[in-house]
């Protein structure tokens, strides 16, 4: 799902980012998201507001129990994007993930069906 905001500033309607959501492990109740931002939209709560959205039809409509996502531990941004969400940190998964040529350590954040009542504001 691509990211496009007139309310940011883009109101040519350009792609401004990407959200995803991976259903691969929902027989385990859980899916993945993940989302980035290009540098001219990041810090204006762009990907916050995508994550929401996405977030909330996950987690409402489609009712997926839990949902995850993987931020690298040196991504504060991230990190802040995902918490003012509602996401919660749960910890460091050590060398989780191949990027490139490496493995890499990656902080685990969660958010259950059981907060969609009470997500974060904006």
């Amino acid at each position: 799902m691509g990211i496009r905001s007139s309310s940011c500033g883009f109101a040519d309607g350009r792609s401004v980012g990407t959200v995803g959501l991976w259903l691969r492990e929902l027989n385990e109740g859980r899916a993945s998201l993940g989302y980035w931002v290009v540098g001219s939209a990041r810090g204006q709560g762009v990907a916050a507001e995508a994550l929401r959205a996405v977030t909330a039809w996950a987690l409402g409509d489609l009712q997926i129990p839990r949902l995850q996502l993987y931020v690298e531990p040196w991504n504060a941004a991230s990190q802040r994007t995902a918490e003012r969400v509602g996401f919660q940190r749960e910890g460091l998964l050590r060398s989780w993930q191949q990027v490139g040529e490496k493995r890499r350590d990656m902080i685990m954040y969660s958010m259950l069906g059981t907060n969609l009542s009470s997500p974060a504001a904006c």
